[in-house]
């Protein structure tokens, strides 16, 4: 998460939680909420297949800033950046991880607005000020995905944080990128938040689709249903044309429907607070 929206996210995190204690009752009846009958083991198989597809999306991310390296070196702005669009894929993609294991990342290779190093530090000179002096910039973002990419390898990746990960983003797509986006001075902000939404479902689909719709086909096929939802405003051209207020209202109920959703798979409903 970016610093600059903590306190937000911190300020509904007890809304949140008692609005999903509603929507757990309207979706699953009225009555208990089951036991804790699902073993964290049976995660493992499907923690592992999401851990190939997070480390191929850093790698993806790594490879395009080292395109982004070369093309600076070489003088082409232009292929500059597109190298710095494409490099942008992967890493949205992957901030499932980085909101639930690795915070410190997030900050040092997206901060927003005023970060020194990172994508928009490098943004802001190829895109506003069309100049390419951004080496130094870009040395200390491989750096920093270099590590992300040893953390995302070795980093034990628990349910709960992967289900804390993905809630936090759920909610950040509606609440913190309605205003033009983190992405405004190269105008792919909309690309941003399409490629969050990827990895949201990316998430949910390979590591708990399967044990939710076992126990709950309604609350999964709610899930699909507001990624389905967002999948759809996002088609928009442009930022400007998606209805904001359903956006965050979209989002919110995402988030809901999983903290409703957690006690059905053994896990404790997600939390939007960085612990």
């Amino acid at each position: 998460m970016r610093g600059h929206r903590l306190h937000a996210i911190r300020s509904i995190h007890v809304l949140s939680v008692l609005s999903a204690a509603v929507l757990c009752t309207a979706v699953a009846g009225p009555g208990p909420v089951a036991a804790d009958t699902t073993p964290t083991a049976s995660f493992d198989a499907a923690v592992e297949r999401y851990r190939t597809q997070l480390v191929a999306d850093v790698d993806g991310s790594i490879a395009s800033v080292e395109k982004l390296r070369d093309s600076v070196a070489g003088g082409d702005l232009a292929l500059a950046k597109q190298a710095w669009i494409e490099a942008r894929v992967g890493w949205e993609r992957a901030e499932v991880f980085t909101s639930g294991f690795a915070p410190e990342l997030d900050r040092d290779i997206d901060a927003w607005p005023n970060g020194p190093t990172g994508f928009h530090a490098i943004e802001v000179t190829l895109f506003g000020a069309g100049r390419a002096d951004v080496s130094p910039q870009i040395e200390a973002l491989l750096r920093d995905l270099t590590a992300m990419a040893a953390k995302a390898r070795q980093t034990r990746l628990t349910p709960q944080g992967l289900l804390d990960g993905l809630s936090r983003l759920a909610y950040e797509v509606g609440e913190s990128k309605l205003d033009g986006g983190e992405s405004r001075v190269s105008g792919t902000s909309l690309n941003d938040i399409r490629h969050n939404v990827e990895g949201i479902e990316q998430a949910y689909t390979t590591i708990f689709a399967g044990v939710i719709e076992s126990r709950d086909p309604k609350l999964d096929g709610t899930v699909h249903g507001r990624i389905d939802e967002l999948k759809r405003m996002l088609v928009a051209s442009d930022l400007r044309q998606i209805d904001q207020d359903r956006l965050r209202v979209v989002s919110e109920e995402l988030v809901m429907t999983l903290q409703a959703a957690a006690p059905e798979i053994g896990l404790t409903p997600p939390t939007l607070e960085l612990q």
